[in-house]
């Protein structure tokens, strides 16, 4: 067995000095290829390196050149295919279209080494390189959130189910260690038995739960299965679209099916959460936390804020309308244990380059550790836990993750320990100690919240809380903050174009962060991702939540205007300022908005 220091192989040489002819199974990402779990293919070629496989990585292989996804050899098992961390569309476009220069996944952070709709790009090259043989299982965010009929900003279209394209045999939606081992699993016996290749083994694949597969329209669908309106028919009718992701997105635990271009597509139930017991084992696995040398060295803007953060858990109960975490990783909150995440963070403090920090322990949601569903019967199929109202039977221990972060505080070597995840202000409210502590100890500098608007109505649309959550938590972190004579800052995320949001909307946004004497460095403009609600009503221009209508921007310029009023303080935005408040009819706002913050006198 190789030395668990080394990485995972990507070169035919890393291979020969194995002692390996070949391996069991080849990951091919859209990443840069880094030893650290916030990367899909280290994590998963960990989990299945600890079953004892034999695992390759082909990272961000060239689409222009035949032998980039041959460097390794044939699988004996099987591709697994990723776009990486991000959808690539994502990844490579703007909100408003345009290129992206840069990558935060790539060596040197370089943007334009990720092909466009990754996926399919990668998975037909293989099929061209090694023919019909080979078993290729696709997987990820990129797969996940197009496995049906999903409507595509980019090509502003409905596109059909990424399985109908990408020349993959199944896809894996959902978080993919414990599919990837049953994958390996099922493969193996099948050889063992007789088969004369991986892709005989395809009918037991069918089986296993998160896995997506096509079959002849003419078959008779699983008898099992949920039925979506076909691919024809949500391209046909915004209705239908709104409705048939409603459908969806309330089916949990459902095995569901579509009809596309003479083919059904069935989407098992996603794989179970994964248990503590599970994310301790993976999460405590043997990542170096470092680059592969196959990159020269270059930095990957990614590794540098988590290299020495610790995830404490999975899931978000949140459900946000422009979120894609519920569709993958899914709304129920698991947690690691405490014991693990103290192991792990004695892990990193023998690093070579650690130097006394951790940025961050936290998940989606950082304080999300701990909370758990209480309902007798299971978690239900409501979107989120918390909208439109916190459910009974959400509990949640946040004074639990104030004395985990003592803890980890309190270990040798651990000099600062930081939250650097988003904090989910409503709970927060809750538990008047984490916002002590926060303010206290474990803010470096400015804390991130994510608000996205003010507006009640917008807030509606986004599925987050409508009351005066943002203030009162910014008055409390300032007070805590002020009392342990900090000087310390709230980083509200704020969104642009989301859909609901006019320009008045957003108007009164900058009046807010005016009056509360903020500065907003960033403003996301909404940018519409498969698999979200948000981005039905974009496509659409209906609520499915209710099936209303919904006022959507689409005009790139006046996106443009909504972001500015937001970066209402930098000067470059003055004319933006001043062109949008005169076409809401406010012009005497601009002297207000304009006018720059007084200086603080030093005491």
């Amino acid at each position: 067995m190789p030395s668990p220091v080394n990485h995972i192989p990507a070169t035919r040489d890393e291979l020969d000095a194995r002692g390996w002819a070949e391996v069991d199974v080849v990951i091919v990402t859209g990443d840069a290829h880094v030893d650290h779990p916030s990367f899909p293919a280290a994590l998963l070629g960990r989990v299945l390196e600890a079953e004892g496989w034999r695992v390759g990585v082909i990272p961000r292989p060239d689409p222009t050149d035949p032998g980039a996804v041959t460097r390794l050899g044939r699988p004996r098992l099987f591709f697994g295919v990723t776009a990486g961390a991000l959808d690539s569309m994502v990844a490579n476009y703007t909100a408003l279209g345009k290129p992206r220069s840069d990558d935060p996944y790539a060596p040197g952070g370089r943007g334009g080494g990720r092909p466009d709709r990754a996926l399919t790009v990668y998975c037909n090259a293989i099929r061209r390189a090694f023919g019909k043989d080979v078993l290729i299982v696709a997987g990820g965010l990129e797969a996940g959130l197009r496995r049906f009929a999903h409507y595509d900003y980019w090509s502003n279209k409905i596109r059909r189910p990424i399985l109908m394209d990408c020349g993959a045999d199944i896809l894996v939606h959902g978080m993919g260690e414990g599919p990837v081992v049953a994958l390996a699993a099922t493969v193996d016996r099948a050889l063992a038995t007789g088969a004369t290749g991986p892709r005989d083994a395809l009918p037991d694949l069918q089986g296993i739960p998160g896995v997506v597969y096509r079959t002849p329209r003419r078959e008779a669908p699983p008898s099992d299965a949920l039925a979506l309106p076909s691919e024809d028919a949500v391209r046909a009718d915004p209705r239908v679209h709104a409705a048939a992701f409603r459908t969806l997105e309330r089916a949990t635990g459902r095995r569901v099916w579509q009809e596309s271009g003479g083919q059904r597509v069935v989407a098992n139930p996603a794989w179970p959460p994964a248990t503590t017991e599970e994310l301790d084992r993976f999460y405590m696995l043997p990542f170096t936390r470092n680059i592969h040398p196959c990159h020269s060295g270059q930095p990957v803007p990614a590794l540098v804020q988590v290299r020495f953060s610790v995830t404490s858990h999975r899931g978000c109960a949140g459900g946000c309308a422009f979120c894609a975490i519920n569709n993958h990783q899914g709304k129920t909150v698991t947690s690691r244990s405490e014991t693990s995440i103290m192991d792990e963070v004695r892990r990193i403090t023998e690093h070579n380059d650690f130097r006394g920090t951790i940025p961050d322990i936290g998940g989606p949601t950082a304080n999300m550790w701990g909370m758990n569903c209480k309902r007798p019967a299971g978690p239900c199929d409501r979107p989120s836990c918390l909208w439109p109202s916190r459910c009974r039977y959400l509990s949640d221990d946040q004074a639990g993750y104030v004395r985990l972060l003592e803890h980890a505080q309190a270990l040798p070597r651990v000099r600062h320990l930081f939250v650097t995840t988003g904090i989910r202000m409503d709970l927060a409210l809750a538990c008047p100690a984490l916002i002590r502590a926060l303010a206290e100890d474990r803010t470096s500098g400015h804390l991130k919240v994510a608000p996205e608007h003010v507006v009640p109505g917008v807030l509606q649309r986004m599925r987050k809380p409508a009351g005066r959550d943002f203030e009162r938590f910014t008055a409390a972190f300032q007070a805590h903050s002020r009392a342990a004579g900090k000087r310390q800052f709230v980083l509200p995320y704020i969104m642009a174009a989301h859909p609901g949001s006019r320009l008045e909307d957003m108007v009164e946004v900058a009046l807010t962060l005016k009056r509360l004497d903020m500065r907003v460095e960033q403003c996301q403009i909404f940018t519409p991702t498969p698999g979200t609600a948000a981005t039905v009503m974009y496509a659409t221009g209906l609520d499915p939540d209710s099936l209303d209508p919904v006022f959507v921007e689409r005009a790139p310029k006046m996106k443009a205007l909504q972001k500015a009023l937001v970066l209402h303080h930098l000067p470059e935005n003055r004319s933006r300022i001043e062109e949008a408040l005169r076409l809401v009819g406010r012009p005497g706002l601009a002297r207000e908005l304009l006018r720059p913050r007084p200086r603080r006198q030093r005491k």
